[in-house]
């Protein structure tokens, strides 16, 4: 099931505030409950210590009660503070206001008071929760002898909890819808170019020689994701144009062989011909069937190399008696064209571990070449050896040499360096086979133009 990242980076982005707003509320919620209740017990204490003298020592005319003690409410809300005096035995000796005296005793945090201590305890007083000091009185020199006990409601308390809590659910609750809007329209604003770029990507058609993709090019973050899409489109149309390039080759190729052997079968049938012109006639054909089955079996190699399918067969080879062979069998050739064959072979004992069925072919095509290119008199020059762990063989002719433009293509498939060359001289398939076989052995071919002039090739293959 598909996402879209617009809406799962704003949830994300939002769920992320909201965890952060979450844990801030708490925090400060637990912190300002401490500090409330913190402020009123020291109001409390205060309180305390400022009715112990009028309770303890009462004026002549009697205790004065608070202005608003009547009005009980008002007095919560304004005073909050509700004090008592009690005896040895737990009667209330003085109470300020006098509704205190009908505050609840907690008879073990009166003990411990009575024993010097000072105690807070929470209480239940009309309903209402309560915070209570217990606190000993000092008269001449004796603790305990009378108690004194203070209280406040917890309500005026609590009260402003509840609101500080609202309020922060309202900041959680707004900071996180805020917070996913910003995200939405953030994450809008980061995804629309690469909506734009597949917008882009979309319309390129595959008649385009040369597609690019030119939205945001210029922007920092995606000039990158831009120059990867643009090289693999590079490299799709170079792919495209090959495959095209090679299917008409291919047709070009099969036409030849099939036009020729159809024209001559065609003139034989017209009328009788002796024993020995059918017998011109079928090796003719065999011939050209012979070219079309060469050319088939070089596609199919470089193919199944290509792809993969191809597992050499390696054995422990030497190159040197491989080349030997390879020249021998062009020995009749090079007399007849008076080449000159100079060998430098220096791998001698050394022996790689390839498939030398494979790897003749590839010699066999490289020393063709270049006894083909050679004129009349002139050079082919052998040279092998091993360098960084690697064999060597390089193969030179005294012809023309390669332009800069043929050496960019001339290991591709059917592709001539002159497009005026007769058939007789090959399909165009030999160095794209040599490079199959030597990527195949994870070796690599390259050709330049030899110092002295003339085509260089030359193979590497690894030692182990």
């Amino acid at each position: 099931m598909t996402r879209s990242l617009r809406r799962a980076l704003a949830v994300r982005f939002a769920a992320t505030m909201a965890v952060g707003l979450i844990t801030f509320a708490a925090a400060l919620s637990w912190g300002t409950s401490r500090v409330l209740r913190e402020q009123l017990d020291q109001a409390i204490a205060s309180g305390a210590f400022l009715a112990t003298e009028r309770l303890v020592h009462p004026a002549p005319e009697g205790l004065l009660e608070p202005l608003v003690a009547a009005d009980a409410p008002r007095y919560a809300r304004e005073v909050n503070r509700y004090v008592v005096l009690r005896a040895a035995d737990g009667r209330v000796a003085g109470a300020l206001p006098q509704a205190a005296a009908t505050l609840p005793l907690d008879s073990v945090a009166f003990r411990a008071a009575r024993a010097g201590q000072r105690v807070w305890v929470s209480q239940r007083w009309h309903g209402d929760a309560v915070r209570v000091m217990y606190l000993p009185v000092l008269e001449g020199g004796v603790t305990g002898e009378r108690v004194i006990q203070a209280a406040a409601l917890l309500g005026p308390v609590q009260s402003v909890q509840r609101d500080l809590l609202f309020a922060l659910a309202a900041i959680v609750l707004v900071g996180t819808a805020a917070t996913f809007l910003g995200a939405w329209a953030l994450a809008g604003s980061a995804v629309r170019p690469v909506t734009e770029i597949i917008t882009q990507a979309t319309r390129i058609a595959p008649s385009d020689p040369a597609p690019r993709i030119h939205a945001h090019a210029e922007t920092e973050e995606y000039r990158g994701l831009v120059a990867v899409l643009n090289g693999m489109l590079a490299r799709l149309a170079g792919a495209f144009q090959t495959q095209r390039r090679l299917t008409a080759d291919v047709s070009h190729e099969l036409r030849t062989p099939l036009t020729a052997l159809r024209g001559e079968i065609e003139v034989a049938l017209r009328a009788e011909r002796s024993p020995r012109q059918y017998q011109l006639v079928l090796g003719s054909a065999l011939e050209e069937i012979e070219r079309l089955s060469t050319m088939s079996e070089d596609l199919l190699l470089i193919s199944r190399a290509e792809s993969g399918v191809l597992q050499p067969d390696r054995q422990p080879t030497d190159l040197d008696r491989l080349l030997e062979s390879a020249l021998h069998r062009l020995r009749r050739r090079c007399e007849d064209k008076g080449l000159v064959v100079e060998r430098a072979l220096g791998m001698a004992g050394v022996v790689v571990d390839v498939d030398a069925t494979l790897v003749t072919r590839v010699l066999d095509h490289l020393l063709d070449n270049a006894v083909r290119f050679s004129p009349h008199g002139g050079r082919v020059r052998v040279v092998t050896g091993v360098l960084d762990g690697r064999a060597r063989v390089a193969v030179e002719d005294s012809g023309p040499g390669l332009s800069p433009e043929d050496l960019a293509h001339v290991f591709e498939p059917f592709y001539r360096a002159d497009a005026a060359r007769t058939r007789e001289e090959g399909a165009g398939l030999g160095l794209a086979l040599a490079r199959a076989v030597t990527d195949l052995h994870g070796g690599r071919i390259q050709g330049a133009n030899a110092t002295s002039g003339g085509a260089r090739f030359e193979l590497e293959f690894p030692l182990h």
